[in-house]
C-alpha cells in the first residue's frame, strides 16, 4: 500500500495545535545527545502526520528527502514576518498596532505568559490579535482587552497557523527585549546620579531604608552586565 505523506511547505500549512504537540514532544530531549535527531524525527511524525509504526518503515531516501524539507521549514521559523490581520471563522482579527498605547495589564499578561512562549502561544496571540470592530483603508480598530477570552483562545489553538504565530511572537519578544534594555539604561543612569551626589534627598531616603553606596555600586554593575546581555 502506497503511503501518502503531506509535507508542509510553509508555516501556513501547520496549525498551532500541531506545533504545540511537536514542541512538547522534543522538550524532554533538550540538552541530550539525541536532541538533534529528535527535532527532525518528531517533526516528520507530528507535522507530516506519519504514524510511529510507519516511520521506521520509510525508505531511507524518502526519509532523508522529507527531513531536508522539514529542516528548511524549521530554520525559516525566525524569518516569519508580522501579519497585521487575518480572517478566522466569521471574524477578522487585527494586530495591536498601537503598541506604545498598550495597557499595563496587557503587558503584564504578555510578559507572564511569555515564560513558556509556545505552550501559551494561543493565549498570547489572543491578546495581540483581537476582533476588528471598524476598518477603513489601511487602518482598523480592534476590541478592547478585557482579560483572557477562553473561546478565542480555543479557536486560535485549533485553527491559527504558525506563520501568524511566529510573526506575532517574534515581534513582541523583540519589543520586550528593547523595553527591558531601555529600562535598564534608565535605572543605571538614575543610580549614577545618586552616586554622584550621596548627600541628595534620594540618597538619604535610600540610606534610611538600608541601601548604602556599596550596594548601589554593586547594583549598577549588575544592571550594566544585564544591559549588555540584553543586546546580544
Amino acid at each position: 500500500m502506497e503511503l501518502e505523506i503531506k509535507v508542509p511547505q510553509n508555516w501556513n500549512d501547520v496549525t498551532l495545535e500541531k506545533y504545540v504537540k511537536y514542541y512538547k514532544s522534543i522538550k524532554p530531549y533538550e540538552g541530550l545527545e539525541e536532541f538533534g535527531s529528535k527535532i527532525v524525527e518528531n517533526a516528520v511524525y507530528y507535522l507530516c502526520g506519519v504514524e510511529a509504526n510507519m516511520l521506521n518503515k520509510l525508505p531511507i531516501a524518502v526519509f532523508q528527502e522529507i527531513s531536508n524539507d522539514m529542516t528548511n521549514l524549521l530554520n525559516s521559523a525566525k524569518s516569519q514576518e508580522l501579519i497585521l490581520s487575518f480572517s478566522l471563522g466569521d471574524s477578522k482579527y487585527g494586530f495591536m498596532t498601537n503598541i506604545d498605547q498598550m495597557s499595563y495589564g496587557e503587558y503584564v499578561d504578555l510578559v507572564t505568559y511569555s515564560k513558556d512562549v509556545y505552550e501559551n502561544a494561543a493565549l498570547m496571540c489572543s491578546i495581540l490579535y483581537r476582533p476588528i470592530l471598524e476598518e477603513r483603508k489601511d487602518k482598523y480598530t480592534i476590541a478592547e482587552y478585557k482579560g483572557t477570552n477562553e473561546e478565542q483562545i480555543e479557536l486560535f489553538y485549533k485553527k491559527l497557523t504558525m506563520d501568524i504565530v511566529f510573526g506575532a511572537l517574534s515581534f513582541f519578544l523583540r519589543l520586550q527585549k528593547d523595553l527591558v534594555h531601555s529600562t535598564l539604561i534608565y535605572t543605571t543612569e538614575t543610580i549614577k546620579t545618586i552616586l554622584k551626589n550621596p548627600t541628595s534627598t534620594a540618597a538619604r531616603i535610600l540610606a534610611e531604608n538600608g541601601v548604602y553606596t556599596q550596594q548601589l555600586q554593586l547594583l549598577q554593575e549588575t544592571i550594566q552586565q544585564s544591559s549588555m546581555q540584553s543586546q546580544d
